[in-house]
């Protein structure tokens, strides 16, 4: 199968595999933090970043001061919880980006991150196979994830601190050797000798998929106190009190900005026609008339390389 068919296979069994979400989970176990909406991140993550308008997704965020290369969920490392796997991340905004909302590579900022409201142990799309444990940021709603957003790193070292360095990007053998494992879910748990409540649980590729010895180190945490880790701020404003930082000048700015990927990139597809849920904790139509639902369609219909 080449990489063009395993790019839709991708992004239709992460569509499906999503299709059945109605409904927010009750609980958040992210410590300290309690997020009622999107304005809530403004100020917190003004400090290492800045928030930009995109297109259909409004306004967005992205880290500044880091290299042309960086990509979400490579700078941390995995955390096997009663959630599933929870990604633990090194990075200092990392109690947000990657506990609520949805990531999606746009050709003039890189890397922008869409806020949500609903905390989960991580919102990634897995691949697993030949000897390779991989994954990938799930995007806004009706966007398919492509092969190239995809990191790999040998199932013996899942578990390690990760940099960019150690995981493997764009790599059509590795890609092509995995299959998709998508089992993102919400259940009814008790969570912490509590009440029952509905939980986001990303089990991906469980404990099954990694090598014995790697495996048999590991140990279950309970997802509040993995979630205590996170270096989150000790208040949060209330929502619609402030506003986000205006756009900035400088380093990851528009005037400034990180070039565009390579040409020949593999665009990614509108999910359609239907809905799919996201972290938001709403099911969403694919933006119509925008230009981001293909995720930069117009970069081109080649399928090489893509450097970002």
């Amino acid at each position: 199968m080449n990489i063009m068919a395993k790019t839709a296979v991708v992004g239709l069994v992460c569509g499906l595999g999503l299709s059945a979400w109605t409904a927010r989970a009750d609980l958040e176990v992210s410590g300290s933090v309690t997020i009622r909406a999107a304005a809530d991140f403004y100020a917190p993550l003004s400090a290492h970043g800045a928030w930009v308008e995109v297109g259909s997704y409004g306004r967005c965020w992205h880290p500044t001061g880091v290299a042309v290369e960086w990509r979400p969920y490579c700078v941390g490392h995995w955390v096997w919880t009663d959630c599933g796997w929870y990604w633990a991340s090194d990075e200092p905004w990392g109690w947000a980006c990657y506990h609520y909302g949805t990531w999606v590579y746009d050709p003039v900022y890189a890397w922008v991150w869409v806020p949500g409201i609903e905390w989960g142990p991580a919102w990634v799309s897995w691949r697993v196979g030949g000897g390779y444990v991989g994954w990938a940021p799930l995007p806004p709603p009706g966007v398919r994830i492509d092969g190239p957003r995809f990191v790999f790193v040998e199932k013996m070292r899942f578990t390690e601190p990760l940099r960019a360095g150690v995981v493997v990007v764009n790599n059509e053998n590795v890609l092509n050797r995995t299959t998709a494992v998508n089992n993102l879910k919400r259940e009814t748990r008790n969570i912490g000798g509590g009440v029952h409540e509905k939980v986001v649980v990303n089990e991906g590729p469980g404990l099954a998929a990694l090598d014995k010895t790697a495996a048999s180190k590991v140990r279950v945490v309970a997802i509040q106190e993995a979630a205590r880790q996170a270096r989150a701020p000790e208040r949060i404003s209330p929502s619609g009190h402030g506003a986000p930082a205006k756009e900035q000048t400088g380093v990851g700015s528009k005037e400034h900005a990180r070039p565009a990927p390579a040409p020949g990139v593999a665009p990614s597809e509108t999910v359609g026609p239907g809905t799919r849920p996201t972290p938001d904790g709403r099911n969403h139509a694919a933006p119509k008339g925008s230009g981001h639902g293909n995720e930069r369609q117009h970069r081109g219909k080649d399928h090489g390389k893509d450097n970002s």
